[in-house]
């Protein structure tokens, strides 16, 4: 599969160090899946019971602390109240992700190859944001 790629875009890539269409779709399938789980049968989700360890070892709220049940309120038309970034969360994986692959799918598919380090370093500083605005933004 990787070979296809690299004749097709003149990329020398290997299997493990991009992300290509079919991870997108699985990752866009996965929000999909998600959203529907939280808006449609929210209480088995929150019947796990499930707690944070980093807030409940050290009482400092991860990254996602609060956000299922801001989840949960959004898919009931309500605003988000646990984390402030729930909302920021939402908009960019459920409408501005979809969004950018179709269009890039659309028009330059060769983009939707994105380095493994890349994804990393931006989900890194997305999460680094997010752990900020939780503890300190409130």
């Amino acid at each position: 599969m990787a070979g296809r790629y690299s004749a097709r875009y003149g990329m020398a890539m290997t299997e493990d160090s991009y992300i290509g269409p079919r991870q997108h779709l699985w990752l866009l399938g996965c929000i999909l899946l998600a959203g529907i789980i939280l808006a449609c049968a929210p209480h088995v989700v929150l019947g796990l019971h499930y707690q944070c360890m980093l807030n409940r070892l050290t009482g400092i709220r991860c990254p996602f602390c609060g956000m299922t049940r801001d989840f949960i309120l959004m898919s009931r038309g309500l605003l988000p109240r646990n984390n402030p970034g729930s909302l920021l969360v939402a908009v960019a994986g459920y409408v501005g992700y979809p969004i950018w692959y179709v269009i890039t799918a659309l028009r330059r598919p060769s983009s939707l190859l994105i380095s493994r380090k890349q994804a990393l370093r931006c989900l890194t500083a997305a999460m680094m944001v997010l752990f900020v605005c939780n503890n300190f933004g409130r």
